[in-house]
C-alpha cells in the first residue's frame, strides 16, 4: 500500500451552506474510509479553502476513486500527490 497526499481546493462559488448540507454525510463516510485503511489525517485550512487528506491505496485510481466516494469530491477539485518518507527515515 503506497501513501499519498490528496490537496482539494474547494471550487469557486461553493457557500458554506453548501458545505454544512454535506459534512454529516462527509463524516460518515470519511470514518469509513479510516476504518479500511483507506484515508488517515484530514486536516483543513478554511481561510485558503483548502483540505489536505492523507491517503493510501495501491495506486493514484485507487486513491482517486475513494476521494470520489466522498461527499463533499463534488464541491473540489483535487490533486493527488505520492509521498515519500523523509531522507533518513527507516523505511
Amino acid at each position: 500500500m503506497n501513501s499519498y497526499m490528496v490537496v482539494a481546493k474547494f471550487k469557486e462559488g461553493v457557500s458554506q451552506e453548501d458545505i454544512r448540507e454535506l459534512v454529516p454525510a462527509e463524516q460518515a463516510k470519511a470514518k469509513l474510509l479510516e476504518e479500511n485503511g483507506a484515508i488517515g489525517t484530514i486536516k483543513i485550512a478554511m481561510p485558503k479553502r483548502t483540505v489536505f487528506i492523507e491517503a493510501f491505496g495501491d495506486d493514484e485510481t485507487q486513491v482517486n476513486s475513494n476521494i470520489e466516494s466522498l461527499p463533499l469530491s463534488k464541491l473540489w477539485n483535487w490533486e493527488i500527490f505520492a509521498t515519500t518518507p523523509p531522507a533518513g527515515a527507516p523505511s
